[in-house]
């Protein structure tokens, strides 16, 4: 009976072909390799035709799936060989790692005894094989290990290596206690008596090479019982997903990511290459961008990469000396140009694929169904998403894509929507596997989107306290055709808009009802109980704004006038006579009051002024009141502001608007022109440069004092049967 521990680095491609060696020799009738039990279920799918790594096996907590970890396997990866080679020879095959349960169980309760390690000690522990690349001259250790595990072709023996060079490195380090640690040994321990006490003759033993030298001699099995007595467990659940080569480099599951996956697998697949497949391809890659490369370059690039392993006494070269010999030749010593080599080489694009009927909750089950039936490809990549609401089948991804958003599952980013109200959406589509655990979070609200969305909303709603808090609830909850829903939300929203009397957060809650009572039709939204709440809320807002625009500073007065601007740009959008009567009267109410925040006064000036509701001798008066040399020039600026923020249309074309401004500034003095200097420049700073230029040209002619008289005779009679045409011609 014999036990072979064959220590391994994860995911490293010499690994695992001296393992795949070691394996043929041995002839193994069982394989133990450090991974989860719990997902030993889940390894049959390693041999499925349609099971393309990378992939990575998801394990998880049921009630919590926060509490979950992943472990990567690549086509490269030791331990997704080893588990490949006992199911294709019919040799039983067993993860021997700290069961989840009691490792999930355990998260929180750990503590640690200060003094129990050296910062040096933690360093190595962390990354044992730095201390022996040290000693062997290498700065990184990934690169020591690289040359003589990984590149290096290595007989069986390597492992006798490994294990005695794990077993000095534990020793002379210093001791400190980690539990957890111990515990994950103890069960590998206890796996390995499990398989002796079955008569199994040949054990083979896939782990991590730091752990060899607690598996090589076995203690009492009373003193590991006691160290696993009484663990505290939990249920957990596990299932394959797809990975990608740029999740590789995350630390999760066993041990360090990758930093160069694409790397890795190209070793893997060609392991006699010496550099010249490498920069054949590198080559290939700078070309499709755009970067001028000729075989002249690839074979100077490959002499030099032999040159500097010739010089670093290295038997070939290795991915420092590639990326060297690179720099210099192709990239003319510019380092910049190897970001694209990273991106598309050294670390790859490869995205992994799982079969159909891999195990899911029913959740990720319909999602997959709803993504097959309209062609939306689950990937890891950036896809665009061009959508025509008009069409059925497009508004159902659109809906699918907005229900997802409101469970948190950001698949889909909308970029760009084409104006308000129209048919068209824009998204960007990337899935991360992180998305998966989000997913499965939501698992509890049901069975399918729809209903997990549904009871999901429902549950948010109830939940919110304030009016600011469910307007968002309503925007996300329209295109995402929840009716049921839609209807807890909107009873919500207007419970909680009639005890507020906060106008800020009315405000907020009308302009987005106003949109869709104006596009609702898009997505044949029930409108009345949506004009409904809009209309009472108007009407709280037009009975308490004009106090709300009284004794408040700057700063509030600011946010004030952006709401007005909404509520007004709404307004005139729903076009509905009742409502726009009310609201200038509530404008009018606000610009006659002394009172009123002089932001925004010039703010509601303008906007009556646009609504022709206040002529140009009122407009006049109001400018000559606003900025005369008694008040204080700081007031003046703002209601300047407000008049002028987003009209410098208004300041180019209107003699009389632009004479009264001119002469207000030309009339302050040194110091008052000094305080309200960034008050006018906050103002300009918001109109185009095209804009800033004719302004600064008109100034430049001096046609300042172009007051239109106020005794012209004009024919009003006549000019009004000529308003109705222009009127038409401007589009008003």
């Amino acid at each position: 009976m014999s036990v072979h521990l064959l220590g391994i680095r994860h995911h490293g491609p010499g690994s695992s072909r001296h393992v795949l060696n070691a394996l043929a020799e041995i002839q193994p009738d069982v394989i133990l390799i450090e991974g989860p039990p719990e997902g030993e279920t889940m390894l049959s799918w390693t041999t499925h035709a349609d099971m393309q790594p990378p992939v990575a096996l998801l394990a998880y907590v049921p009630d919590n799936p926060q509490q979950a970890v992943f472990y990567p396997f690549t086509i490269h990866s030791p331990e997704w060989n080893a588990i490949r080679y006992g199911l294709e020879n019919r040799i039983p095959v067993r993860f021997i790692d700290m069961p989840l349960a009691h490792g999930f169980a355990m998260e929180g309760k750990e503590t640690r005894q200060p003094g129990e390690a050296s910062a040096f000690a933690e360093q190595v522990r962390k990354n044992p094989i730095s201390y022996l690349a040290e000693i062997a001259g290498f700065d990184d250790p990934e690169e020591w290990w690289e040359h003589r595990f990984e590149i290096a072709q290595q007989p069986y023996e390597v492992f006798e290596a490994i294990a005695e060079s794990m077993s000095a490195l534990r020793q002379a380090l210093p001791q400190r206690s980690d539990h957890r640690e111990d515990i994950r040994e103890a069960f590998m321990r206890k796996s390995i008596r499990v398989a002796q006490k079955e008569r199994f003759e040949r054990i083979a033993v896939v782990c991590g090479a730091w752990h060899v030298p607690a598996l090589m001699h076995l203690p009492n099995a009373k003193e590991d019982d006691a160290l696993l007595k009484n663990l505290p467990k939990t249920k957990v659940e596990s299932t394959w997903i797809p990975w990608t080569n740029d999740r590789m480099a995350f630390e999760s599951g066993y041990g360090a990511g990758v930093e160069s996956p694409g790397w890795y697998m190209h070793h893997w697949q060609h392991p006699d290459d010496h550099g010249t497949l490498w920069l054949s391809h590198t080559a290939h890659v700078f070309r499709e961008n755009r970067v001028d490369i000729s075989s002249a370059h690839i074979i100077e690039a490959v002499r030099l990469a032999g040159a500097l392993a010739g010089l670093r006494e290295l038997p070939r070269p290795g991915l420092k000396e590639l990326n060297e010999a690179t720099i210099a030749v192709m990239c003319m010593g510019e380092p910049v140009l190897m970001k694209v080599i990273y991106r598309e080489l050294i670390v790859g694009k490869a995205f992994g694929q799982i079969p159909e009927g891999t195990p899911q909750v029913p959740l990720q089950r319909d999602l997959d169904m709803l993504a097959r039936r309209f062609r939306m490809k689950i990937i890891p990549e950036e896809k665009a998403l061009k959508l025509d609401l008009r069409e059925e089948n497009d508004l159902q991804k659109s809906i699918l894509l907005h229900r997802l958003q409101l469970l948190g599952i950001d698949w889909g980013t909308m970029e760009t929507v084409s104006g308000k109200g129209t048919f068209k959406e824009e998204w960007t589509l990337r899935w991360y596997p992180e998305l998966t655990i989000k997913l499965l979070e939501k698992a509890p609200w049901g069975n399918t989107i729809g209903e997990a969305a549904t009871k999901y909303l429902e549950n948010s709603a109830k939940k919110c306290t304030r009016l600011d808090e469910i307007t968002p609830l309503v925007q996300n909850a329209i295109p995402a055709d929840l009716p049921i829903a839609l209807g807890v939300v909107m009873r919500k929203m207007d419970e909680l808009a009639a005890s507020t009397s906060d106008i800020a957060m009315l405000m907020d809650a009308f302009t987005p009802l106003a949109q869709v009572s104006r596009y609702g039709n898009v997505r044949k939204t029930d409108r009345e109980s949506i004009d409904l709440i809009m209309t009472t809320i108007f009407y709280r807002i037009v009975a308490g704004l004009p106090a709300g625009c009284t004794g408040i500073d700057d700063e509030q007065a600011v946010a004030t006038t952006d709401k007005i601007r909404e509520v007004n740009q709404a307004i005139r959008m729903l076009e509905r006579k009742e409502l726009t009567e009310s609201w200038t009267a509530a404008l009018e109410t606000i610009f006659h009051s002394d009172r009123t925040a002089p932001l925004i006064q010039g703010y509601c000036c303008k906007a009556l002024y646009d609504s022709r509701l206040l002529d140009m001798d009122g407009t006049f008066s109001a400018f000559s009141k606003a900025l005369s040399f008694n008040n204080e020039p700081s007031a003046s600026a703002h209601w300047l502001e407000g008049f002028l923020k987003d009209a410098a249309t208004v300041l180019i074309l209107d003699d009389v608007i632009w004479a009264v401004v001119n002469n207000w500034l030309q009339s302050l003095d040194d110091e008052m022109f000094l305080q309200v200097v960034p008050l006018l420049r906050r103002t300009f700073s918001n109109f185009s440069n095209v804009e800033k230029r004719k302004i600064a040209g008109r100034a430049k002619q001096g046609k300042s004092d172009a007051l239109i008289p106020q005794t012209i005779d004009i024919d009003h009679q006549r000019a009004s049967q000529v308003l109705p045409v222009l009127e038409l011609l401007m589009g008003f």
